[in-house]
Formats: structure tokens, sequence, C-alpha cells
């Protein structure tokens, strides 16, 4: 087994998940409740697929013999600027949240209770957030110059990760207010496999565990960017088209994950040209100094 059969399984599963989430939106999608209307059948058909392609894509990671060893400085443009682009956003979205959730510290809920757990976390995302976009602005500048600045600061390199953890569990306080819904389900799947892969890149970037981190970007990425493909997509185009847009994501971070998404499959592609193998994850003396 090789990665490409694992794009071939990540490529086919979007073909089969995407259409199928796009008709449960556009066509059995209820307007006033966001619930959808007998969309059993396709729910099962999301769902089996997403398992059996995340499962095939682990085990053909771990069983692949020539998976990236250990990070070397990477030149890569168009990860360049998917990056940066993936950085821009990140940006901009963290500081108009600052504003928002600064006025929601001190405001109250419809029904009396108090804002102000949410939003003191969501403004700890938003000041973290700052601080990954500019890390992710780093790792940005090392793809296009073919050096490794991350790795040399591997603090700055786990900002993407800790925002994305408080991400989390400000999902984790939104979605316990309202009923269940399937579409903030595949929204804090999403961000749970893309905090894996920023903490695996993160590791990689660093030198630490070389190998098995190399495994892990391939086995969390690829997953990653299937389900935050399938979540920003259809919900953005709702949003462009005057839709009623389901679940509590916020439209600003299903672009974010949009980018990002992109950012990590263009990053998978460049590291093919990575030292592969358990040899390679050995340091010479030359590259040691």
């Amino acid at each position: 087994m090789s990665m490409k059969h694992a794009w071939l399984v990540f490529l086919v599963a979007l073909v089969v998940v995407l259409p199928v989430r796009l008709y449960q939106l556009f066509a059995l999608m209820e307007e006033d409740t966001g619930f959808l209307n007998g969309g059993t059948a396709t729910t099962a058909v999301l769902v089996v697929v997403l398992l059996l392609a995340f499962a095939a894509i682990v085990v053909i990671s771990k069983g692949s013999k020539r998976m990236p060893a250990r990070y070397t400085p990477l030149r890569s443009i168009p990860t360049a600027v998917l990056s940066g682009l993936t950085g821009a956003l990140l940006l901009v979205n963290s500081v108009s949240n600052i504003f928002i959730y600064s006025v929601q510290i001190n405001g109250t809920a419809p029904s009396g209770e108090s804002t102000t757990p949410a939003g003191v976390i969501g403004l700890a995302m938003a000041i973290v957030g700052i601080l990954a976009a500019f890390a992710i602005f780093l790792a940005a500048y090392g793809f296009a110059t073919g050096t490794n600045p991350v790795g040399e600061h591997p603090l700055v390199a786990l900002l993407p990760a800790v925002w994305g953890c408080i991400c989390l569990v400000l999902l984790f306080i939104s979605y316990t207010a309202v009923v269940n819904v399937s579409e903030n389900v595949y929204d804090m799947f999403a961000v749970v496999l893309l905090l894996l892969f920023l903490f695996a890149q993160a590791k990689f970037f660093a030198g630490v565990e070389g190998e098995k981190s190399g495994r892990m970007l391939a086995a969390t990425g690829l997953p990653a960017a299937l389900l935050a493909l399938l979540t920003s997509v259809p919900t953005l185009l709702m949003a462009v088209l005057g839709r009623t847009v389901p679940g509590l994501f916020p439209a600003g971070l299903h672009l974010v994950n949009l980018c990002m998404a992109c950012y990590i499959l263009s990053f998978l592609f460049a590291a093919r040209k990575l030292p592969a193998g358990v040899s390679a994850a050995i340091r010479t003396p030359e590259e040691e100094n």
C-alpha cells in the first residue's frame, strides 16, 4: 500500500459524500427548524462512507513504507499561498471576534442566563487565534523560502493546535445549550480532526517522533480535509444563496476551515518530496550541526 491509495480513497469519498450532503441541505432540510425531513437514508450513507474512508486512510497510513520520516526545508509556493491565506482569514476572524465576545461578556441570554463563560472562552480563542495566525504566517514564509522557521520555535508551532483546543471547548459549551443537529456533530468532528492534524504537524516541524508524526499527518490530514470540505462547502454555498444556514458554527470559521483543508491537501501533496522510510528518520551529523 502507498499514499496513492489513501488519496484515491479520499477522492472517492469526497465525490460520494459532498453531493449527498448538498442534496440533504438543499432538498431535505426544513428552513424554519434546520432539521432534515426524511434524511435517514442519506445520513446513513454519509456516516458509513465517512467511517470506511477514515478507517481505510488510517490503515494505509500505518502500513505504507513510503511515509515522510522527518521534516526538511520544503519549498512549495501553492502551500505558501494557501497557508498565508488561512492565516489571513484566521486573523480577520479573530480580530472581529474580540469585539463580539467583549460585548457578550457583559450581556445576558434571552433566557436571562449569563453569557460570561462562553464569552470569556470566546475572547480567549480570539486572542490565541491572532497568535496562531502569525504562526501560520511564519510557516507560509518557510514554504515560500524553503526554510523551517517554525521548527526553530517549537512553542510557536503549537499555537494553532492550542487555538483548536479552545475552539473545541467553546463548541462543547455552545452545543450543549441546543437540540442536537447533525450539522453540529459534523462541525465538531471536523474541528477534532483539524486539531489532531495541527498537533501532528507541530511535532513534525519540530522533529519530534519524525516517522510517527509523518504517519499521523496523513492519517489525520486527509480525514480532516474531507470533513472540513463536507461541512464548509455546502454551508458557505447556502450562505451565498441566502438560504438558512444549519448549525451554530460561524460562517467565518467555515471559511477558515475551507482554506485550511486546501492548505492541508497542498502540504500533504508537497510532502511527497520529504525524506521517507525508517532510515530517513535518522539525521546526519551535518544536518544536526
